[in-house]
């Protein structure tokens, strides 16, 4: 049976608020299947959607401790007698981001223990979404597509595939803004991802990117795609979108990898919200280059520099990179210990 999502409930009360159903709010519940007491609401008087989490009392965070959301506003009120602690919608141009928040939340208030702690993971939430909206002045750019693209690509077709997703998804840094994009106990690898037909180079962006002091291997991967854009309703097309991917990656992931996975995801500005905006861009894989970053391979370090100077960014050719050249099994057999690096 198909679930009901969070959008079609709001759709549904927008309906009974329209039909002049008497009440100051109407409410379902979010997940009914869940047993979670979550509610879907809507405020009559002004149509403002909202999400509402019914407390005993004792249980409502003292106010001091609520995040201030940029475009929703955190708020309490009893209804009927009970307390709530609620968020709602008072800026319009949040509207898509509101919907994914609402169902991340109801997901993670699902599975807590008791009410204490549904408040807890309530709040949690909202501090998550609060770092979130008060960093996003835009939609993610399309360059912000490639890379997401190829760094997920990089993580199914190898990560995933030798450690499985619990690994694959915790070693994945990017979100964290870490020097290299996957980090593992005595290995990095670097992604970089171009669309250039025949790339020359590729653009390292800090002296620390390739400087694999402290880190044990270093790999640096050069994903190289075909890029189209086409028609949202032309399936046929070949390729796969960022959204496709997204999806795919949470199919193999469950429970707590699942969940982090999405938390990085929104640290990277990704929401689902976007999805049918973001799937009339489609990326086929046409290459990849493994190097072995070490020795002589020609980069700029740290502790080269001048006094003075950092921050630097360089565009590094390709071809002075050949002499490193390996392979992605050669790369995940060294990152995994399978074999000794070289």
């Amino acid at each position: 049976m198909k679930t009901t999502t969070i959008e079609q409930l709001w759709l549904e009360l927008e309906s009974e608020a329209r039909a002049g159903t008497s009440g100051a709010w109407i409410s379902r519940f979010a997940l009914p299947e869940s047993g979670n007491r979550l509610l879907v609401a809507i405020e009559t008087s002004t149509n403002r959607r909202a999400v509402l989490l019914p407390l005993p009392s004792g249980t409502l965070p003292a106010r001091r401790d609520w995040p201030h959301c940029r475009g929703l506003e955190v708020f309490a009120l009893s209804i009927n007698g009970v307390p709530n602690l609620g968020v709602r919608l008072n800026d319009d141009q949040f509207s898509d981001v509101f919907g994914t928040l609402a169902e991340d939340v109801a997901r993670r208030v699902s599975n807590v223990p008791d009410d204490a702690a549904a408040a807890a993971a309530f709040v949690d939430r909202l501090r998550r979404w609060q770092k979130f909206l008060a960093a996003r002045s835009a939609s993610i750019s399309v360059p912000e597509q490639r890379g997401l693209f190829g760094e997920l690509l990089v993580m199914r077709n190898h990560v995933l595939r030798e450690f499985g997703p619990e690994i694959a998804v915790r070693s994945w840094r990017a979100p964290q803004a870490s020097h290299q994009d996957f980090q593992f106990p005595s290995a990095s690898i670097e992604v970089k991802t171009t669309t250039e037909k025949q790339p020359q180079a590729v653009r390292i962006t800090s002296e620390r990117q390739l400087d694999g002091t402290g880190s044990g291997a270093l790999f640096l991967i050069v994903v190289i795609l075909d890029e189209r854009e086409i028609e949202v309703s032309d399936e046929a097309m070949p390729g796969e979108s960022l959204p496709d991917i997204v999806a795919d990656l949470r199919e193999r992931t469950t429970g707590a990898p699942r969940l982090d996975f999405d938390d990085r995801l929104l640290d990277l500005g990704y929401l689902d919200a976007e999805a049918p905006r973001l799937s009339s861009r489609r990326f086929t894989l046409r290459n990849e280059l493994a190097f072995r970053v070490h020795d002589s391979f020609p980069r700029i370090l740290e502790r080269e520099l001048p006094m003075g100077v950092g921050n630097v960014s360089y565009d590094l050719s390709l071809a002075a990179c050949q002499p490193f050249l390996t392979t992605a099994d050669h790369m995940m057999s060294v990152v995994s210990g399978r074999r000794s690096d070289p």
